[in-house]
């Protein structure tokens, strides 16, 4: 479900441009997963249903960098019940985890077919404000270390887990949408700092292999269901990763 990685921006302007272009491309087929995973909820066919949501949200998390930019929209899509009166079942909370919270939590379609129709008009509305939409050229070094930082505080904390338990499924996106603005600011940092992609390349390389290793049959297992010499290597991977990051905003920065 991943894509290839973009080839290296020479100014940042130009990461930019390209970066717009990859969310683009990222909404398009955010848009026909979200029809299809409607049809399938219109259909009462919860057991097909359950996979296509994770095939949505996984496309959302590798937008990566630009969801800071989203607003309401954003919270609409990809909102947590967390803070509103009444949790889970508060009107306020919609989009991808308001669906993996029903479809994991014995919901039909007379309760998820509205959210996933809300969805799918979301997505919608946010694709038509997305050349409006600005990121600002200080958000891509420092978005290159929040993505992961995210992963670690949202997805292997379980904080976003609404019953689908797919944590390290995200974390695998996140670090494909790492590698994404990474490979468009390579020219960039190695300018700063020459070198240093191919030195954070290495650990992302690192984290992947442990989020591999604990897939079964191909197959992503439930996060707490891993076994602790399982998640050991993941965590201690993803901190290594967040080290060698976190330079990277650093590089950019213009504080005396």
């Amino acid at each position: 479900m991943t894509d290839s990685l973009p080839a290296p921006a020479q100014t940042m302007d130009a990461a930019l441009t390209a970066y717009r272009g990859y969310v683009a491309g990222k909404l398009d087929t955010l848009t026909g997963q979200v029809l299809t995973l409607k049809a399938s909820i219109g259909n009462n066919d919860l057991a097909a249903a359950r996979p296509q949501w994770l095939d949505a949200q996984l496309t959302w998390q590798e937008i990566g960098a630009a969801y800071g930019s989203f607003g309401d929209l954003g919270d609409a899509i990809n909102g947590l019940p967390s803070g509103l009166p009444r949790g889970t079942a508060d009107p306020g909370f919609t989009g991808l985890h308001r669906l993996e919270y029903g479809l994991h939590h014995g919901q039909g379609p007379a309760e998820l077919a509205p959210v996933a129709a809300t969805l799918y008009t979301d997505i919608g509305a946010l694709r038509g404000k997305l050349p409006s939409l600005t990121v600002a050229a200080s958000d891509l070094p420092i978005r290159c270390h929040e993505i992961l930082e995210d992963s670690l505080r949202d997805n292997l904390s379980g904080n976003n887990d609404q019953g689908g338990g797919m944590a390290l499924a995200l974390t695998a996106a996140d670090l494909h949408g790492t590698r994404v603005v990474l490979a468009l600011m390579a020219t960039l940092i190695d300018g700063l700092q020459p070198g240093y992609t191919a030195r954070v390349s290495a650990t992302l390389d690192r984290l992947d292999t442990a989020l591999a290793a604990t897939k079964a049959n191909g197959r992503w297992p439930v996060w707490r269901a891993v076994p602790l010499s399982g998640r050991q290597p993941v965590t201690g991977a993803l901190g290594a990763a967040l080290e060698v990051l976190a330079y990277v905003p650093a590089l950019f920065s213009t504080d005396d």
